[in-house]
């Protein structure tokens, strides 16, 4: 179980997808979160989601499969399903909650829970939901079974800003439980101003970074434009205006990139992009994959190695699509690019 960054993270939460959930172990991610763990009316939690049976149940075999290629496997509890109610009644019973998801961890084999508390009330006024955090976050390091204790949490970014409305609520969590939590998926997509554009998801990375440290923070993404209301990027864009300069910034520890969600990433293009971004690129051009530009380069050249002759016009036109800032007839030395994968 390793929690060394940077971290290719993906939620998985709808299982239409040429990729099964097991087959994920054939990509780069480093960690597999599935999505979500909610309660019923009487507050028994169960798995709701394309991983789960009709019962609420993952398939243990999946599990151990992405397990046995050196993957993390997380069951994530909360989303934007998870009603204000409910999570209100969980902050009146915490031991109760943290034996309850405890248990769904150590049945199905999880190595840990990423807590995805989307409840502004419960920084606004309505209950104390940064004193439920500390407490949940605390109680599960204790009672979750050895070498099953990774803690994340996925906030959305305006949480931790301390003129955002929402009482600086991270980062008091963060001082109280921070020594508990693995690290955080921070949501930098359906929340503006922090989503868009890449220049604004690199400098509140940066702000949010002080405070947890890059090692603990997670670059949130949508995986497609469906994938969420705002700050989408394509992937090409998405790693050279957002994963390079953090990487430049951060080296190794950068915490990485947490993705949603799996179902837009049907040929795994995202999870190889993700990995060589993170990496640093690579110096041959290959479909799937970033490409650092060198001395001699033009899109024809690049074109003809990831493709082959045959494919170049088709392959500078897919470069060009995918890399909409670059300027074709003036590329720069250093400059990363995203190689697509042809259809």
């Amino acid at each position: 179980m390793s929690t060394t960054p940077p971290r290719n993270v993906i939620y998985y939460n709808d299982g239409s997808n040429p990729i099964s959930l097991a087959r994920i172990s054939s990509l780069p991610y480093t960690d597999v979160i599935l999505a979500f763990l909610v309660p019923d009316g009487n507050l028994n939690l169960m798995g709701q989601g394309g991983a789960f049976d009709a019962n609420g149940n993952p398939n243990p075999s999946d599990i151990q499969t992405l397990q046995n290629t050196g993957k993390n496997v997380l069951i994530s509890l909360g989303g934007a399903t998870f009603p204000s109610s409910a999570w209100q009644q969980c902050a009146q019973d915490v031991d109760g909650l943290v034996q309850k998801v405890a248990g769904y961890v150590t049945a199905n084999g999880f190595d840990g829970v990423d807590i995805d508390y989307e409840d502004d009330s419960g920084f606004t006024g309505t209950y104390d939901g940064i004193t439920f955090l500390i407490n949940l976050t605390n109680g599960l390091a204790q009672q979750l079974p050895s070498g099953r204790k990774i803690i994340t949490h996925a906030p959305a970014p305006g949480y931790f800003n301390p003129d955002g409305g929402y009482a600086n609520s991270y980062t008091k969590i963060w001082e109280q439980a921070g020594s508990n939590i693995s690290w955080f998926n921070c949501q930098f997509y359906n929340n503006p101003p922090y989503d868009a554009p890449a220049g604004n998801k690199v400098s509140w990375y940066k702000t949010f970074a002080g405070t947890t440290g890059a090692p603990e923070l997670l670059m949130g993404a949508p995986v497609g434009s469906d994938a969420a209301g705002s700050g989408y990027l394509q992937l090409g864009e998405f790693t050279s205006q957002v994963v390079a300069p953090l990487r430049q910034a951060f080296g190794s520890a950068l915490g990485g990139v947490m993705g949603w969600e799996f179902s837009f990433d049907q040929d795994g293009t995202w999870a190889r992009g993700i990995a060589q971004a993170l990496a640093g690129g690579t110096d041959t051009p290959t479909p799937g994959q970033q490409y650092t530009i060198q001395s001699g380069d033009t899109l024809n050249k690049i074109a003809t190695a990831a493709y082959g002759a045959a494919d170049t016009g088709p392959g500078v036109t897919a470069i060009e699509r995918a890399n909409p800032t670059i300027v074709p007839d003036d590329l720069q030395i250093g400059q990363k690019i995203y190689i697509p994968v042809l259809p």
